[in-house]
């Protein structure tokens, strides 16, 4: 009789041990790094604007008559305090795989990976708070999206690009097809005094971006079989592009994926108000000896704002 090894006691092996932890891609954040900031900011604050008249005369003898105005207005940023707290407990890992990354000893003071981790909670808060800055409402909005009001808060106010004036107006969803019309009507009937900033852009959703460098792809839109084929991209990153025959940026935006609308502006009329441009990004990690925790505090006061509302072309289905 052949000798055997006896498993039947034992269940299979499952390898628990390969590290390090792999964590799920985010879109990230990247519309507050374009924005206006306004720093200092503690709660309520003010844009301070101003405008002249401008009244040309004819010159018709010695004589001086006053005609023309000096302005000043104000847009308001209703920036809120916004926190996140966290706590952790590293014994709630002891009947886990996660053990054999503790510290030896029954005091442990710190969770395996903790690098890895706050690194990841940084980038995290930055992929939430991109959809935040685009569509936060206090007044409507639920979880995350109700810390503060978001750009398009004002939407209102905002040129309306999907008009007669370019056509027959564009239905929802937004095809691949009608991602490059849209982008072409927010260029064309966007105030021209916006247009003409040298930080004018064109932002799209992430999803709706894809459609639009799609279609420009497929000659969608485009004269001459494609239209302008070189330098499409910007700067070699895959979600901004040139708009062909003109020196407009398109950029996609993970704070409007979803949504069936294309927008335009001048980075210089969007306010981010802020009481440090890093509080977003600083963690304080400590170890509590009250409770035996670990915790995580991250604390930022923000709020946006545009100075300028009907300076912003939009189409929105």
């Amino acid at each position: 009789m052949a000798s055997i090894i006896d498993t039947s006691g034992l269940v299979a092996y499952i390898e628990e041990q390969n590290f390090p932890l792999i964590t799920k891609a985010l879109a990230g954040g990247r519309t507050a790094s374009m924005l206006t900031p306004q720093l200092g900011v503690k709660g309520k604050t003010k844009i301070n604007l101003m405008d002249v008249d401008v009244t040309m005369q004819a010159d018709s003898g010695c004589t001086f008559a006053a005609d023309g105005n000096l302005t000043y207005t104000q847009r308001e940023i209703d920036a809120k305090p916004v926190k996140i707290n966290m706590e952790f407990c590293p014994k709630d890992l002891e009947g886990f795989y996660l053990r054999t990354q503790l510290a030896a000893g029954a005091h442990t003071e710190t969770i395996p990976f903790e690098e890895q981790f706050a690194n990841y909670l940084v980038e995290k808060i930055q992929d939430e708070l991109e959809k935040v800055i685009w569509d936060g409402s206090v007044s409507a909005g639920v979880g995350n999206l109700a810390m503060f009001d978001g750009l398009l808060i004002p939407t209102g106010s905002f040129t309306d690009c999907n008009t007669a004036a370019y056509g027959t107006a564009l239905t929802s969803p937004l095809t691949m097809a009608d991602a490059v019309e849209a982008v072409q009507r927010v260029y064309s009937l966007t105030p021209s005094a916006a247009v003409a900033q040298d930080d004018f852009k064109i932002f799209l959703g992430l999803d709706k971006f894809r459609l639009f460098a799609s279609a420009i792809m497929n000659g969608g839109g485009m004269t001459g079989g494609g239209g302008q084929l070189a330098n499409y991209q910007s700067d070699f990153d895959p979600l901004r592009m040139i708009f062909p025959g003109t020196n407009i940026e398109v950029v996609g935006v993970n704070g409007i994926t979803g949504h069936n609308a294309c927008y335009g502006f001048s980075l210089s009329n969007a306010f981010l108000g802020m009481d440090l441009a890093e509080d977003s990004s600083n963690l304080e990690v400590w170890y509590s000896q009250d409770d035996r925790k670990m915790k995580v505090a991250c604390e930022f006061t923000m709020g946006t704002q545009f100075a300028y509302p009907d300076q912003v072309g939009k189409v929105a289905l």
